[in-house]
C-alpha cells in the first residue's frame, strides 16, 4: 500500500500545464531564437539576400541578422542568389517562349471574341441576378449566399475584361 496525498492537496497541481511538470519549456534564450527563426520563414527574401548568425564570444549571445556585425563572429546561415533583373523588380521571361509558327490572331478578331464573351458573362450576370431574387423571395439564405456570390464573381469577370 502506498501513501497518497489527499485529493484536495492534488487539484492545484492539475491545473497547471502539462509543460510545467515535465519541464519541457524552452528557455528565454531558445524562445527569442525560435521566434527569429519563425519570423524568417514569413519574411523570406523579401528583406535580405543572406542571413547570418552572429555570436558575442564574451555573452554569449547570439543575434540572427542579414548584415555582418562587427566585433561578433557571423556565420552565413543562408544565402539566396537573385539576379539583378530580379532583384530590381522586372518581368520575369515566360519559361517557354511562344514558337514561331504559333498561330496568330488579329486584333479584330479578339475583340469580337472579347466582346462575345463580355456579352455572355452579362447575360450570366442578369441570370444570377433573378435567381437571386427569388431566393430571396423564398427566403433561402443558403441560395442567396451562393447567388450572391456568383455575381461578385461575375462582376469581377467583367470587370477584368479588355
Amino acid at each position: 500500500m502506498h501513501s497518497a496525498a489527499p485529493r484536495n492537496a492534488l487539484k492545484p497541481l492539475l491545473r497547471l500545464p502539462i509543460a510545467l511538470h515535465c519541464r519541457i519549456l524552452p528557455s528565454d534564450c531558445q524562445m527569442k531564437t525560435l521566434f527569429v527563426l519563425i519570423a524568417g520563414l514569413f519574411c523570406g527574401t523579401a528583406f535580405a539576400d543572406t542571413l547570418y548568425k552572429c555570436t558575442d564570444k564574451s555573452t554569449d549571445t547570439v543575434l540572427y541578422t542579414n548584415q555582418r556585425v562587427p566585433g561578433r563572429q557571423c556565420i552565413v546561415i543562408s544565402s539566396v542568389k537573385s539576379s539583378p533583373s530580379t532583384a530590381a523588380g522586372a518581368p520575369k521571361a515566360s519559361a517557354t517562349p511562344t514558337p514561331a509558327n504559333f498561330p496568330r490572331v488579329s486584333s479584330e478578331t479578339q475583340k469580337e471574341r472579347d466582346g462575345g464573351r463580355r456579352t455572355i458573362l452579362e447575360q450570366e450576370l442578369a441570370s444570377e441576378q433573378r435567381h437571386l431574387d427569388e431566393a430571396k423571395k423564398a427566403n433561402n439564405s443558403n441560395k442567396v449566399q451562393l447567388h450572391e456570390r456568383n455575381i461578385m464573381a461575375l462582376q469581377k469577370e467583367i470587370a477584368n475584361l479588355r
